[in-house]
């Protein structure tokens, strides 16, 4: 088995000479295993396969406009809002204590909140934050968490 690597149509392909024998394109051009092996490790990091100026594949970081950056770190830190309140009281636990309200329930709908207000704070930056800073944006570390008990 040869592994081959060509854009078709603009999209990156690869070949098995076992499997694709003569439909391999004529600009295709092989690489070894381990390359492929590479290329699918870094394509499931989130960078993009792309022929370099003599056809072979490269990994590129993609370049994502500053709105679409701030969109996906928007949607990470709703996503790390949940976890959170999550570990602090599940649903059917949230629920339970709407139901049968207590100090402890009270206490618990507190850090909720403190975390929902943390959340709104850490999209309020992500928002006015220099496009510069939003590559390397901490969202489980942010500072502006609270803590919990």
């Amino acid at each position: 088995m040869t592994i081959y690597f060509a854009l078709v149509d603009g999209q990156p392909a690869f070949f098995d000479s076992d499997l694709h024998g003569d439909a391999i394109p004529d600009d295709a051009v092989k690489i070894t295993a381990q390359k492929h092996s590479q290329l699918m490790d870094g394509q499931a990091e989130g960078k993009v396969i792309a022929a370099d100026k003599a056809g072979k594949p490269m990994l590129q970081v993609p370049r994502f406009s500053a709105d679409a950056r701030r969109a996906e770190l928007v949607k990470a830190v709703k996503i790390e809002a949940a976890r959170r309140i999550n570990a602090v009281a599940p649903m059917w636990r949230q629920l339970n204590d709407s139901r049968e309200p207590s100090p402890e329930g009270a206490a618990r709908f507190a850090q909720i909140d403190a975390i929902r207000q943390a959340s709104a704070l850490i999209e309020e930056d992500i928002g006015s934050a220099a496009a510069a800073s939003l590559g390397d944006y901490p969202i489980a570390a942010n500072p502006l968490w609270p803590e919990i008990d």
